[in-house]
């Protein structure tokens, strides 16, 4: 390094009014070590301190510089993990004690090539070739420990493997990549960087053509059903609550929330999107609805429970009535002029006994809002009539989804009764259910308390479902199938006993149908839909399940993303939420709507703060972010 050089650009300086010299070329030196890159320079006559850039030479677009504060030469970016094999440039500036800079022209440094990792170090999920705006990703096999600790990178190669450029990076470590419009016609290849045992080495896999397809667009105009209004956007009101930005693998998250009264303590509730609108039935039956702007509207129609008569019975139990007798489901179908039949089910005290049932009212989309008919229809009892102490009506399932014009599908819990194996029982079913004459078909049997249920874009039929202590499970539902319940579970029985009384196969499903996935510990499961990708196009077609609470907040009070293909999970995400879901609806504008206990509706979009990176995919990352400016040279 040339001292003398840095001693004659310094000469004639002041410190009160002479800003400090920038090193000069030949002064500043860069090395690589242990992946991290020090910058070395001779001090600087008036530097009050020095400031180091760094960023990576060979990107297939320039990219910003990361900036570091420095007190004095050497300075090391302990932040900077300097991948094998890429090339850095890094600038220097002196600052003087007014604030002023001056920088270093830059100067390169290549990282060394790492060791290579063992063969079969990486998996990548996806097979070529990729279209602009798809998915991919990679996991760590060989040393799964470091996949939270590793540098990943993504290159764009031509066809014959050379010149290989960086794509844009994404913030922190990610092992998920979107295919960015710059790939577009070249190869990629994927770099993972770990540290084991003092040693670094590297994983390198060639992932194929990335074809040329357009970018994934930006999420539609909301698409509203037949008979809706033309979509507008919420009048702005203070009934809403921001809540904190929720960060996830793919999206950041933001929430916003409205609280109203309650009815019935917690446990129970359901509700469903009606255009723009929320028709929201309370666990006690008390229906309300939910406007765009946050209005909540109480309505005189309830739904049908005896609920008066029960709370005088001598069974009544306010600790543990208050959460089992409840209303477990909405389904809105659309009739001719623009009327809606709501459907609800929900228990029933007939005076002696406690039903579980299926009934029925209309609802009207109206300019004012939502009109429901205070007249109700029985379309089915459920069997047997329950005992009406305060367990028998625990675990009762209850979702419903649209099975062709004129049936539902219901899945009902056993109602703690152990019948989910008795054929003349109810309980523990699946059911298709005649809505004009009430007659119900069997499908499936042995489900405990089935919490959720969807069908998926391929005509799958997915339920989530409680397991005794442990073992919340996502199933397939075929039909014919018995999954299990009570003769098998990978949970165990609240008295402590290994397995479920009485248990033939504790701890396994030898003999039945097994779950696809399995939580132990369990995570509350509640409420499941497959994401449509309007609003989260990344997301597209993963089963989101909602859940209440596990053992502890670790486990439960949160949305969990189930990465699928076809019929077979590839993982499960958990995005913490801090409340208890009780349901979960996609609006059709493409919003998560979040129905919490206590009386709370939260809606979750794609978060609009977008940062730098984010700005420069210019893809489905960018929604609603303003154009970006050219990258800092």
């Amino acid at each position: 390094m040339s001292i003398s050089r840095l001693a004659a650009a310094a000469i004639g300086l002041t410190c009160a009014a002479a800003e400090a010299a920038a090193p000069a070329p030949d002064d500043v030196a860069a090395a690589v070590a242990d992946g991290r890159i020090t910058a070395a320079w001779s001090p600087v006559a008036g530097a009050g301190s020095y400031k180091v850039r760094v960023r990576p030479k060979n990107g297939i677009v320039p990219f910003a510089w990361d900036e570091y504060a420095a007190a004095a030469p050497p300075f090391t970016v302990a932040s900077m993990w300097a991948l094998g094999g890429v090339a850095y440039e890094i600038r220097v500036a002196a600052v003087d004690g007014e604030g002023r800079s001056a920088w270093s022209p830059p100067v390169t440094v290549t990282a060394p090539a790492l060791p290579p990792a063992p063969p079969g170090a990486m998996f990548v999920d996806h097979d070529p070739p990729h279209p602009v705006g798809g998915v991919i990703s990679a996991k760590l096999l060989t040393y799964p420990d470091a996949n939270e600790e590793s540098q990943w990178a993504w290159f764009a190669c031509e066809p014959d493997g050379g010149d290989c450029r960086l794509l844009p990076l994404d913030s922190g470590t990610s092992r998920v990549r979107l295919v960015d419009p710059e790939a577009r016609g070249k190869h990629l290849r994927v770099q993972v960087d770990y540290e084991k045992d003092g040693v670094f080495y590297t994983a390198q896999t060639a992932l194929g053509l990335v074809v040329a397809e357009s970018p994934a667009p930006s999420p539609p105009a909301p698409s509203l059903p037949p008979g809706c209004p033309e979509a507008a956007p919420a009048p702005a009101s203070d009934a809403f609550e921001s809540g904190l930005d929720i960060v996830t693998h793919l999206y950041v998250l933001e929430s916003q929330s409205v609280s109203f009264e309650w009815d019935g303590g917690w446990g129970g509730g359901a509700f469903a999107a009606l255009c723009n609108d929320l028709v929201i039935a309370a666990p006690w039956g008390a229906i309300l609805s939910l406007d765009p702007a946050g209005r909540v509207t109480r309505h005189d129609a309830a739904v049908p429970m005896n609920l008066e008569e029960f709370q005088a019975h001598p069974d009544w139990s306010d600790d543990r009535g208050s959460r089992r007798f409840r209303v477990a489901d909405v389904l809105l179908k659309r009739r001719p002029d623009n009327v809606y039949e709501m459907f609800v089910t929900h228990h029933y005290f007939t005076g002696s006994c406690v039903r579980f049932r299926l009934s029925s009212t209309t609802v009207r989309r109206k300019r004012d809002g939502v009109a429901v008919s205070p007249s109700w229809r029985t379309i089915f009892d459920a069997d047997p009539c329950l005992p009406a102490f305060h367990r028998s009506f625990h675990e009762a399932g209850g979702r419903m989804l649209e099975d062709g014009p004129d049936s539902l599908l219901v899945v009902i819990g056993v109602h703690e009764n152990g019948r989910a194996q008795a054929p003349e029982s109810h309980m523990g079913k699946l059911l298709r259910v005649d809505v004009a004459t009430g007659a119900a078909e069997t499908l499936a049997l042995g489900l405990r308390n089935p919490q959720g249920l969807a069908r998926d874009a391929d005509g799958n039929l997915w339920a989530t479902e409680h397991g005794p202590r442990g073992g919340d499970e996502l199933n397939l539902l075929r039909p014919g199938a018995n999954y299990g319940f009570p003769l098998a579970s990978y949970g165990v029985g609240y008295d402590g006993q290994a397995g479920v009384r009485p248990a033939t196969a504790a701890g396994g499903h030898d003999g039945f149908v097994r779950p696809v996935f399995s939580w132990i510990p369990s995570i509350g499961i509640s409420a499941l839909v497959e994401n449509d990708a309007r609003w989260f196009p990344l997301w597209r077609d993963d089963l989101l399940v909602a859940s209440l609470t596990g053992p502890n907040d670790s486990a439960g009070l949160a949305l969990f993303r189930i990465r699928r293909h076809g019929t077979t999970v590839r993982y499960v995400e958990r995005m913490k939420i801090g409340d208890r879901i009780r349901d979960l609806a996609q609006m059709p504008d493409g919003r998560l709507a979040l129905l919490g206990d206590f009386g709370k509706v939260s809606f979750l979009e794609p978060s609009r703060r977008c940062d730098r990176d984010s700005r420069r995919l210019g893809n489905v990352y960018a929604i609603g972010c303003p154009p970006l400016e050219a990258a800092a040279q």
